[in-house]
């Protein structure tokens, strides 16, 4: 499979959910994230993140924090050869009710309008049941939910085997309402790569 872009999620995907994290300094790689962003450079797929933020619309951090913590995350990715072709970000708290907010898929809709992206083509990674069911919404080829951050309990509520998952496998799974969507589970972003570069 070929695929054009991958979307990840940032906060426990990419790097170490801090939190709320609004300040450059906390920014922490999760390890092999950046051998993975890397590889996918090195075969042409582009990266993106998908991320929502909440933080700002509760009044924790300022916008310009999101854009500051986005900025050290490049320079922490440089050295491997990868960064981030683009972004999306939703500011809004849940009960603003907005359409970007994921499981909503303002943010795909935006980001496809500019890159002129294929569903088929691409792939939503993250830690949160949110995050497969944005791909879901958003009809792409594949959502791999991964046991870092909130992975774990994710992966958990989901009846899924995590000691399997975490011995390094990229497991395949099935919901009712997944339609399109293939669902697969992977320890880390190196692992999802791995696995999804292998189909």
């Amino acid at each position: 499979m070929e695929f054009l872009a991958v979307l990840f999620d940032r906060d426990g995907t990419l790097i170490v959910d801090k939190h709320y994290l609004g300040e450059p300094a906390g920014v922490e790689l999760i390890p092999g994230t950046g051998e993975a962003l890397g590889l996918l450079r090195s075969r042409g797929v582009k990266v993106f993140v998908i991320s929502n933020q909440s933080g700002i619309g509760r009044g924790y951090f300022p916008e310009s924090g999101w854009h500051a913590c986005e900025k050290r995350l490049g320079e922490l990715l440089e050295p491997f050869g990868a960064g981030i072709d683009d972004e999306r970000f939703c500011p809004h708290a849940p009960e603003e009710g907005c359409t970007c907010r994921k499981p909503a898929t303002g943010m795909w809709k935006s980001l496809k309008a500019a890159h002129g992206l294929e569903g088929a083509r691409c792939v939503m990674v993250g830690d949160k049941a949110e995050d497969l069911r944005f791909g879901m919404n958003a009809g792409l080829f594949a959502s791999v939910l991964v046991l870092s951050g909130k992975g774990m309990k994710s992966a958990e509520k989901l009846g899924l085997n995590t000691d399997e998952i975490l011995a390094g496998g990229f497991v395949p799974f099935s919901v009712p309402e997944q339609g399109v969507t293939r669902l697969f589970a992977a320890k880390d972003v190196r692992a999802a790569v791995n696995g999804l570069l292998a189909l």
